[in-house]
């Protein structure tokens, strides 16, 4: 008997088999004649499907969310858990310990194209129009240490990557850019949040964010050192930032107007006092964003006030 003639052969008899004790995950499609099995006994046949089935597939990961999970542990002062969100802190001897994905919860361009959280626009600025970097926003595992109870106001190095974390979650990087490019080019590959990703997916700010602040004196965050970032405002009036350059080795935001109190306007003021070692007048050292516009508008410069904690 021919080699053909005994797969048919094979084929007539399992196909009577089925017909009898057809379970049901091998049913018939009724919009498709064609049954799953006997597409896939023609293929352990090897013989020709001249009707074949398409399955579709997705490996798209989705991470944009319009809301995010926020912990704080035994001993996180009011200060930080009733201003911070999209995070996870948590006390380590005299530091806080905080976590984030930074994702950020609103439309970007960066969330790509397939995404519900895609927007086509980009930020406008005065002089040209942005565009678009080829990266996309991913989750990571940042995590940033910060002391309590820092009074120290000489910065041993300057530093890089996040080194602090803003109210909503998303970390904050100087004002240098990658390697290779500046940050006055880098500029206009901000989303309308002024945010952008890395090569690694990072999303992350480099100059005031619109999200939290717009020329005020809103909390925007703490830096690396554990000292506290405010709007360009102290108070009701515009605050100094210390010998500013952009991308200068020894430029910083620290204030120098008001340089050992903090705004009197913020609310958690005195809880902030009641539970770190700072006193007004005495060693309340903070941050302002630059008062600059656009690409000066820069939260942390690449000079920290103090000896920082640790970033990975």
């Amino acid at each position: 008997m021919k080699k053909f003639e005994i797969k048919y052969l094979i084929l007539l008899w399992t196909f009577t088999l089925f017909s009898c004790i057809q379970p049901d995950y091998l049913s018939i499609d009724p919009k498709n004649p064609k049954s799953y099995y006997t597409s896939y006994l023609l293929s352990l046949l090897k013989v020709k499907d001249e009707y074949p089935t398409t399955v579709e597939t997705s490996t798209t990961v989705e991470n944009y969310k319009t809301t995010c999970t926020s912990s704080f542990g035994t001993g996180v002062a009011d200060f930080v858990s009733k201003t911070f969100k999209c995070v996870t802190v948590t006390v380590s001897g005299t530091n806080y310990v905080f976590k984030t994905s930074s994702l950020p919860t609103y439309k970007s361009y960066y969330w790509g194209s397939t995404s519900a959280g895609y927007e086509s626009s980009l930020y406008k600025n005065s002089t040209k129009s942005n565009y678009g970097n080829p990266n996309k926003i991913l989750a990571q595992n940042h995590t940033i240490t910060v002391p309590i109870n820092n009074t120290t106001t000489t910065a041993p190095t300057s530093a890089s990557g996040a080194i602090g974390v803003t109210t909503n979650g998303i970390v904050i990087y100087n004002d240098q850019a990658a390697p290779g490019d500046s940050l006055s080019t880098e500029y206009y590959t901000f989303d309308t949040s002024q945010g952008h990703p890395t090569s690694t997916g990072s999303y992350h700010y480099h100059v005031e964010p619109p999200k939290i602040t717009n020329t005020d004196s809103a909390l925007v965050g703490i830096a690396m050192d554990g000292y506290l970032i405010f709007g360009k405002l102290h108070d009701t009036t515009t605050s100094n930032t210390f010998n500013f350059s952009l991308a200068a080795t020894s430029s910083t935001t620290k204030c120098t107007s008001n340089p050992t109190t903090l705004p009197t306007t913020w609310a958690y003021k005195s809880n902030y006092e009641t539970n770190t070692s700072h006193t007004a007048g005495t060693n309340e050292y903070h941050y302002h964003v630059n008062n600059g516009s656009e690409v000066n508008g820069i939260i942390l410069s690449t000079k920290l006030i103090g000896t920082a904690g640790t970033s990975q």
